[in-house]
């Protein structure tokens, strides 16, 4: 697992590579891509239209924490992120703690460089207020064999988990196999990205980052 914040600069960001450049961020629109409004989002669980949100992202993952949910915690590089198992499978999210940072590094940064957390299940980058959510092959398997709706529905049932850690999960989960179920998995081992755009989110197959 790696993960950078925007303070590491521009040089060693592309030396990571995983900062989109100026023309790998304006890359056209596939064919394929979904477009989800704030109302689809809502209709897909209560509040669903702030799981983007870069806040309500952090507040979900520490209500996980702060939640019984059982858990395997793995240090790595110096970060940490945690696999919670219930009895129908697991779901691995970035720990709080360095999301937190992640957001602060780019909210102070004095580029337009990214901040990016990177764990075994997503991709999970910050640039001002937008935000985005990318999954690679081995994450769209297991999405596309249905795992992650049972995973997210079993976290949501359990009493401790809020509404922002259910929202987040289960919108995350939701949009991205819907997606999956209607286009099968990307080619070409890219990247599935959910991502801000103007009046809603969207969702497609993308060789680089959107932002």
């Amino acid at each position: 697992m790696k993960f950078k914040t925007a303070v590491l600069g521009v040089v060693a960001a592309l030396a990571l590579g995983t900062i989109a450049t100026p023309a790998q961020a304006s890359e056209p629109l596939p064919d394929d891509s979904m477009f989800f409004s704030s109302e689809d989002l809502d209709a897909m669980s209560p509040n669903g239209g702030a799981a983007l949100d870069p806040d309500v992202f952090l507040q979900g993952l520490e209500e996980l924490e702060a939640s019984p949910v059982e858990r395997n915690e793995v240090t790595e590089d110096g970060y940490t992120f945690y696999q919670y198992v219930v009895p129908e499978g697991s779901l691995t999210l970035p720990s709080a703690a360095d999301v937190r940072a992640a957001i602060e590094a780019d909210a102070s940064a004095s580029t337009t460089v990214p901040s990016d957390v990177i764990t075994p299940f997503l991709e999970v980058r910050f640039s001002g207020i937008k935000m985005a959510v990318g999954f690679n092959t081995v994450d769209q398997q297991a999405l596309a064999a249905g795992g992650g709706a049972a995973v997210a529905a079993a976290l949501c049932l359990i009493p401790a988990v809020g509404w922002a850690a259910c929202t987040v999960i289960g919108i995350v989960v939701g949009v991205a196999t819907t997606y999956l179920v209607a286009n099968g998995i990307c080619s070409g081992g890219r990247t599935l990205w959910w991502y801000d755009v103007q009046g809603g989110s969207v969702i497609n197959c993308r060789s680089s980052a959107p932002f």
